[in-house]
This record gives C-alpha cells, sequence and structure tokens, in this order.
C-alpha cells in the first residue's frame, strides 16, 4: 500500500486523458487543464472534481494518447481483475496459510460444488431444446475473480468479485443479474458477493449499494482518498430535494455497503 492507502499498482493504471469536443469546455472550466482523469465521467462537474483531486494528491502526470477510449476503458477493467485477484491469492494466503486457496479469474460456475448441478442442466440443454428455452442464458457465468476453498464436497466458492474500473447504469446492472443468478442458481451456501471498483462519483456507486441484497458490499481501491475528495468537493448548488455526493457517500459508508478495498481479505475470511 502506498502512503495513501491505495494499493501500490493503482496509480500505474491512473492517467490524464485527453478531452472531446463535447467535455472540453467543463474539463477546463473544471480542472483548468486540457485532460481529464481516466475514472471521470467527462459530462460530470463532481466527477471530475472528486477525481481530478484524487489525481492531484497522487501526483498523476502521465498522459495517455487519442485512442483513450471506452476500448482502454475495458483493458483497464482487466487490469483491474488481475491485481484483485492477485492481492487476494497473496494477501489470502498469508493471512490463514492452512488453507487452500484458490483465486481465478473467469472460472466457469460449475466448477464449484454449491453449482456443479448447472453442468448437468447445460448438458441437458444441449439435447432438449425445450430445456434450453427453459433455463436461457442466465446461468452461463464466468466471474470476474473467484476465491474458493476445500469443502466437503468438492471446492466450495467463497467469494464473487466483480471488478468495474468505473460504474455506468448498464454495469451496475448487469453486477445485479450476475449475482441475482447467482443466488438463485446455488445449492448450499451462497458465496460472498461483492463488487470493486475506481469510480469518483457517490451517486453512482450508490447505485450498486443499493438494493435488496444481491450485492453484499461494494470496495473501494481509494477509498481513504475519495472521502478525502469528496469532502473537499464545493458543488456550484444542490437542487431542492436532491441528495448531495457527501449525502450518498456518508449513507454509504456509514452503513457498511461501501468499504475500504484494505478491509477485503479479512471479511472474505470471516464471512
Amino acid at each position: 500500500m502506498t502512503d495513501f492507502g491505495v494499493p501500490d499498482w493503482l496509480p500505474g493504471l491512473f492517467a490524464w486523458k485527453p478531452t472531446t469536443p463535447n467535455n472540453r469546455p467543463l474539463v477546463e472550466k473544471t480542472l483548468r487543464r486540457k485532460s481529464l482523469p481516466n475514472i471521470a465521467d467527462g459530462s460530470q462537474r463532481a466527477s471530475l472534481g472528486i477525481s481530478g483531486h484524487l489525481f492531484e494528491r497522487l501526483q498523476i502526470g502521465n498522459v495517455v494518447g487519442e485512442d483513450a477510449d471506452e476500448a482502454n476503458e475495458e483493458s483497464l477493467g482487466k487490469l483491474l481483475e488481475v491485481a484483485v485477484a492477485r492481492d487476494l491469492s497473496v494477501n489470502l494466503s498469508s493471512r490463514c496459510p492452512h488453507v487452500a486457496w484458490e483465486v481465478e479469474r473467469n472460472s466457469k460456475i460449475w466448477d464449484f460444488s454449491q453449482y456443479s448441478h448447472i453442468k448437468d442442466l447445460r448438458d441437458a440443454a444441449s439435447r432438449y431444446p425445450d430445456v434450453e428455452e427453459v433455463i436461457g442464458g442466465d446461468y452461463l457465468i464466468d466471474p470476474d475473480v473467484t476465491v474458493s476453498a476445500p469443502g466437503r464436497y468438492g471446492r466450495s466458492l467463497r467469494a464473487v468479485a466483480s471488478c468495474k474500473w468505473t460504474i455506468r447504469s448498464d454495469r451496475a446492472q448487469n453486477v445485479r443479474h450476475e449475482f441475482n443468478s447467482l443466488i438463485r442458481a446455488r445449492r448450499g451456501r451462497a458465496p460472498h458477493l461483492i463488487a470493486v471498483t475506481a469510480e469518483p462519483l457517490p451517486s453512482r456507486l450508490s447505485s450498486l449499494t443499493q438494493g435488496m441484497g444481491e450485492i453484499d458490499s461494494v470496495y473501494h481501491v481509494a477509498f481513504d482518498l475519495i472521502n478525502e475528495a469528496v469532502r473537499a468537493y464545493e458543488p456550484l448548488r444542490v437542487r431542492a430535494g436532491e441528495i448531495s455526493q457527501l449525502q450518498h457517500w456518508e449513507t454509504m459508508t456509514r452503513l457498511g455497503r461501501l468499504r475500504d478495498y484494505r478491509e477485503l481479505v479479512d471479511d472474505i475470511w470471516n464471512d
């Protein structure tokens, strides 16, 4: 971990990216520069202000080229997966060396004891179209990161981590759909269902932390710095009846729905 409480690998994923004609005026007005953080939404003043504060505190200086678009964001999501999987593997083995932990990316869900019956379902569906029509594609899940350990009936899935570099409404719904499928399809104990993200905007983080329990908790890889940035951010105005970014943040953290990434290993171990 760095002095700011973020993983050592995280600053290497951060970079300033060029503006577009659509967001250039707002970026230049908000940040007084011609580039924006690669976690920011260039059309949202709060996103720019909070992520800009984070980048300045970490002294992020590297600038990526003109091709830093959604495709690049996909690759950042993959790098986040790789880093989270490596952290969990190393830290769980260190924290609990007597357990034969396995941390993997994109495993087949039926490789774990709670979901082994899904392989039989898929095999039946391939032979009988009527079965395929009933089960659809709900069970074709390859989770971003899985944590498993030996159990009485085979490898037991202990945790599933969905890694999202940033959050948009469709990504939040994808996580909910995937986790709902895991909850419904299990035979046995449900795994710890979590999301890991670098999203800077509390109102978008709340799209994951709200709900009826599909997601156990959300972990932020720069928790302390986002906390600092949100408290330093001064909105132009908050409309009557509108929840401020600070209110979103304080509600999520007070209820334990949004947590520090540094707590993740202990939470999995104590689950």
